[in-house]
């Protein structure tokens, strides 16, 4: 039934419709409210959340309670939202951060990063891509053009460039021998400062670089193709089914490490139960005021009245 369809108010109903808008009432459910959250805050997080009841609801969140294209729709948008804003900025983000922070981040980054066993692999299996070949030999092949035009100005390029796919095909012969010194080099420990100096460069650019500077990189068709790409990802089973994943083990993780904690530990509920008091009244109030939670609570009222509690229904 509508909020808006009239029904006729018994006695009940006007008392409770009165009841609820008086100011007696607001008070009262605030301090009812905040000894509630007081209690909340002194309980362990086992003992007031249902860890198998949040499992379930991630579990089904995506096929129960998510519309998928109005999802994908709010992200595209909340990218376009991000784009307008950061044009907006003429400040870096570390223009933005506190004097601190971005001290902090600068240290961070001048601190020695040894590669591990696993990014020294990944650094491997990057250099042996087929990209990375290609530009070797376009680097290479660019080199020895440079040097035929310093010693032959007027023949030596125009050789070259005749002679491209030639010497391109000798130099590839050499490409796996180049690209396993080149790995060896990367890895290597006592060059690890060098490849480490070149990302630091990157990141620090990347900070210093106005904001309004990263949505221009971006063209009006690249934005159209990753709204499609978002799209598309959002409707995707096997990637939501591993973000469901993803997303179970770290509720496991987490309630396993605060499962025996007390609310008031992770959230400080008891300090500032009276502000948090009465913004919930504030929603709570508006919700009781409905026609169908008046006749609700009118109802039970009468029921209270006439119905001894062991002839209840279990």
């Amino acid at each position: 039934m509508s909020e808006k369809t009239p029904f006729k108010k018994g006695s009940r109903d006007g008392y409770w419709e009165k009841r609820i808008r008086s100011t007696a009432f607001k008070r009262e459910l605030t301090a009812v409210v905040e000894q509630e959250i007081a209690w909340v805050s002194g309980q362990r997080i086992k003992d007031v959340v249902d860890a198998d009841l949040v499992r379930s609801v991630i579990q089904g969140w995506d096929a129960k309670m998510i519309d998928r294209a109005f999802l994908a729709d709010l992200l595209v948008q909340g990218n376009r939202t991000v784009a307008r804003t950061l044009r907006r900025r003429g400040k870096s983000l570390l223009g933005l951060l506190d004097t601190e922070l971005a001290a902090g981040i600068d240290a961070l980054l001048e601190e020695d990063m040894p590669l591990s066993r696993y990014a020294e692999d990944f650094a491997e299996k990057i250099m042996r891509q087929e990209f990375v070949r290609r530009l070797f030999t376009d680097i290479i092949f660019t080199s020895i053009v440079s040097f035929y035009e310093k010693v032959n100005p007027f023949f030596g390029a125009i050789a070259m460039r005749a002679l491209e796919d030639q010497i391109k095909g000798f130099i590839r012969l050499f490409m796996p021998m180049i690209q396993s010194q080149a790995t060896a080099f990367a890895i290597n420990k006592g060059n690890q400062r060098i490849l480490l100096d070149f990302t630091r460069s990157i990141i620090r650019q990347l900070l210093d670089e106005p904001l309004e500077h990263y949505a221009a990189m971006v063209s009006s068709g690249q934005r159209k193709k990753a709204a499609t790409l978002v799209r598309q990802a959002v409707d995707d089973a096997k990637l939501g089914a591993l973000m469901r994943t993803v997303a179970l083990a770290l509720w496991d993780d987490l309630y396993a490490r605060v499962g025996d904690k007390q609310v008031g530990d992770l959230l400080r509920l008891e300090e500032h139960a009276g502000w948090l008091a009465a913004r919930s009244v504030e929603v709570i109030l508006p919700v009781l005021l409905r026609p169908h939670m008046i006749r609700f609570i009118a109802a039970e009222s009468a029921r209270a009245g006439t119905q001894h509690p062991k002839a209840l229904p279990p």
